[in-house]
């Protein structure tokens, strides 16, 4: 075959020129064959659209569908029953590894047991371990008597014990002001907190005094046992000691300088009552709110305390002066509550 190009024609280079195929031009090719599952999948797209795990059809030159599609299917599926929307979810949660679905698992746990905490968190304070009924101080648990700091046996054994008193003839020997004979008033108590750190006490004035030209001879602390305190309400003892001492103004000392000489011009009692002579289960300052006699806005007594306190002292020269005088209440026990008597309804 002849050539017919013209003889000037300039001839076009050759590409494949110098090329040699060798190990290093197979190296340095950038097209590589695709990987085993790349063929799979596209093979399986041939004849079935792929799903993702939400749900939704793409193929792989497919264009993102727009914001407007996607709220209108976010509305078509918010429609759909429950049980459709169920079934989806379950579909799609099942679409998940297994490592995933651990993951969902777990946070879920979590968030049920953070929702748990702030649900019930607040309740634990009303469990009957902590509260106690509103304007009451607790109900009374048997203990052990055993010393008090400062002088004094606390009379733990007979928490919650109904009429118990250390001087059996208290009850039938409480002194009325305006009554010839010997007498103890209650003229003051009241609750002192100490601090966080240290416990509060409970502190009592008794006013005492013979009733007659006769001084009235007592010997220390405040009689030979010292002066007893019991405090009861609705659930029986809360609060009970003995042989507790106590510092008096207004009277001197016997010549011995272990007694006192009470006048009929009286002397004052200081009595302390420590937390630690409470029963377990009794808080402080609820009882020494129920100590308080019941009044109305104007100030007026409306009714007794919910809580007694009795405060006692037993003297053999109590009963001796009172036979002298001749007075109506025998026996050698001295003994006041904080209860006013029945008739007193002025204010106070």
């Amino acid at each position: 075959m002849s050539d017919h190009r013209p003889s000037d024609a300039i001839e076009p280079p050759d590409p494949f020129e110098g090329l040699v195929l060798d190990e290093e031009f197979v190296r340095s090719a950038t097209v590589t064959e695709p990987s085993a599952r790349a063929r799979m999948l596209a093979e399986r797209w041939r004849h079935e659209p792929s799903v993702d795990p939400g749900g939704r059809h793409w193929s792989p030159g497919g264009s993102r569908p727009s914001r407007r599609s996607r709220r209108s299917r976010r509305a078509r599926q918010a429609q759909a029953p429950y049980h459709t929307r169920r079934l989806g979810r379950l579909r799609r949660f099942r679409s998940l590894s297994r490592g995933e679905q651990w993951t969902v698992v777990l946070g879920l746990l979590i968030v049920l047991l953070v929702v748990g905490g702030v649900l019930f968190e607040p309740q634990r304070a009303h469990t009957p371990q902590l509260a106690r009924p509103a304007g009451g101080p607790g109900s009374p648990s048997p203990s052990q008597d055993r010393a008090l700091p400062g002088g004094g046996v606390f009379v733990g054994s007979r928490c919650g014990t109904r009429g118990y008193h250390r001087f059996p003839a208290a009850p039938a020997s409480l002194s009325v002001d305006g009554l010839s004979g010997p007498a103890l008033l209650l003229a003051a108590h009241g609750y002192r907190h100490l601090g966080t750190d240290r416990p509060g006490e409970f502190t009592f004035d008794l006013r005492l005094s013979s009733g007659s030209a006769t001084p009235m001879v007592l010997s220390g602390p405040l009689g030979p046992e010292g002066v007893a305190v019991e405090i009861e309400g609705p659930n029986g003892l809360v609060a009970g000691a003995y042989g507790l001492p106590a510092t008096v103004e207004g009277a001197p000392h016997t010549s011995d300088g272990r007694g006192w000489l009470i006048s009929d011009y009286g002397a004052v009692a200081h009595v302390v009552l420590p937390a630690a002579a409470l029963c377990p289960g009794v808080d402080a300052q609820a009882l020494a709110t129920g100590l308080a006699v019941r009044t109305d806005g104007g100030n007026t007594i409306t009714g007794p305390a919910p809580y007694t306190v009795t405060m006692s002292l037993a003297d053999p020269e109590v009963g001796e002066l009172r036979r002298t005088l001749g007075v109506l209440t025998r026996g050698e026990v001295l003994a006041v509550t904080n209860q006013i008597p029945a008739r007193a309804t002025s204010p106070i």
